[in-house]
């Protein structure tokens, strides 16, 4: 069986992190199903089912009926195939579309009944099914815990003041003039330095065979920054325009080309040309080129606040994290291991999209699994406590806030808006919106103190992750 479509994530829609589960004793609803729940631990549950003979008998009765009005047998008429033929070539087949019927109609109704909100069935149990007596299965499932959520506000956090220094703002200065610089012809004889800008044409060569796929013309570096091969930059620095340079290749066995592992190559490199990056004044005339300032002061002023709006920024959201990661540390909670899982890979994609395959093929993903475990337990942590504060605190969404991330979300994918209405979609926007809101509200109500910087080195360090890294390792 899959998951439930409607089964809750980490928030879906509602906030609720409490599973009530019933008593061991059983209970009975109108066709005399028997359930029973056996709460395994805080986040697993056995829901065990008992379907009494009646309902049994009725669905292979049915089953067997329809195959009847449908089997093609030669030697009968459609329809008209004998129920003691039916029985003999399609008993095996009747009994296990009954049993399978039988668990989808009655598990909703046992989970209404003991009112369990399952995130995810782990295991289903059927035994054998036979006419004429009750037929019985257990399923395991993933609930959200309870758990007691500890004093959220008033967690105190010490914080540096912000402050600007005239050394930051000349580091963005010169940035703005890195990007705005000119690369210009350099006229002057001279040897090539770092930061230089050179232009080559190239040849490779295997046994002084040239290598159709390692030349390339007018192809431009700059030096000093990794951009080719160590050797090949080393050559290059201090040659002059017009100089034919000769580099010798090695490349290890295991490298990741075959081709060339095991080889050398021989690369001919022909010095072209080379430029040099001038970077414009800093003055008056460069802040008018920048935007709408009048001068290099009204620049500077500009800067120093936009790194002042920077820094409050980095600094709401470490006040953010730490009274979570606080809290986090109170609440000693067995986690379901399904939304563990879910976001480890998450963390795992985001971690390597961007990855070339070749780079993909040589990661250690069980390394990178275990480095990235504990996050993603501090994240599901987190994300089951801010539901339950947010359900205490009635912190809610607006349909229009939905409706506005739904916008910015299509426009962004260049889809439909009407394709962005999904319950999946929406639960999300709503399950981040409110997650946000609740991080406000926990900093609105954070004792804040504004300390110095060796007082903030003695805060308390240990942090959630590193509890989780501790027991990783206990393990």
């Amino acid at each position: 069986m899959a998951e439930l479509a409607d089964a809750p994530d980490l928030g879906s829609g509602g906030y609720s992190v409490r599973v009530r589960v019933p008593p061991l004793a059983p209970n009975e609803n109108e066709g005399n199903m028997e359930v029973k729940v056996e709460k395994i631990s805080p986040a697993r549950c056995k829901l065990e089912v008992t379907i009494p003979k009646e309902k049994v008998d009725a669905e292979i009765g049915s089953l067997y009926r329809m195959m009847q009005k449908k089997a093609k047998i030669k030697g009968f008429r459609p329809g008209k195939v004998p129920m003691s033929v039916v029985k003999s070539l399609y008993r095996n087949e009747i009994l296990n579309q009954a049993l399978s019927n039988l668990i989808e109609k009655t598990y909703p109704e046992a989970l209404k009944e003991t009112q369990l909100l399952p995130i995810k069935e782990t295991s289903i149990q059927p035994e054998t099914i036979r006419e004429g007596k009750v037929f019985k299965y257990a399923v395991t499932i993933e609930v959200l815990p309870e758990f007691e959520l500890p004093e959220y506000k008033g967690v105190s956090v010490k914080v540096t003041p912000i402050e600007v220094t005239d050394e930051e703002v000349e580091k963005e200065l010169n940035a703005l003039r890195e990007t705005h610089a000119e690369l210009k012809k350099i006229e002057e004889q001279r040897p090539l330095k770092v930061g230089d800008y050179v232009i080559l044409d190239f040849q490779g060569y295997m046994d002084e065979t040239p290598l159709q796929d390692f030349k390339a013309t007018d192809y431009m570096v700059e030096l000093g920054k990794k951009q080719i091969n160590e050797d090949i930059e080393k050559k290059l620095i201090g040659a002059s325009i017009g100089d034919k340079k000769v580099v010798k290749l090695h490349y290890p066995k295991d490298y990741q080309n075959e081709k060339m592992a095991g080889k050398e190559i021989e690369l001919h490199l022909f010095v072209k040309d080379a430029k040099e990056k001038v970077l414009p004044d800093l003055d008056d005339e460069f802040a008018k080129t920048i935007g709408d300032y009048q001068n290099l002061e009204a620049l500077k002023k500009d800067l120093k606040e936009r790194i002042k709006l920077r820094k409050e920024k980095i600094r709401d959201e470490y006040i953010k994290n730490y009274v979570l990661n606080s809290l986090a540390e109170k609440v000693d909670v067995e986690l379901p291991e399904s939304l563990v899982e879910e976001e480890l890979k998450s963390m795992i994609e985001r971690a390597t999209q961007f990855t070339t395959p070749e780079v993909r093929a040589s990661l250690d993903l069980d390394k990178l699994r275990k480095d990235l475990y504990p996050d993603a337990v501090l994240k599901v942590k987190g994300q089951l406590i801010l539901s339950a504060i947010a359900k205490k605190e009635n912190i809610d969404v607006e349909e229009q806030e939905v409706e506005e991330e739904l916008k910015l979300l299509a426009d962004n994918l260049k889809v439909p808006l009407e394709k962005m209405h999904t319950p999946y979609v929406i639960t999300r926007i709503k399950t981040r919106i409110v997650g946000e809101k609740t991080l406000v509200f926990l900093k609105e109500h954070a004792n804040i103190k504004e300390v110095s910087r060796e007082e903030i080195n003695k805060q308390e360090k240990k942090t959630v992750r590193e509890d989780v890294k501790q027991n990783e390792v206990e393990k």
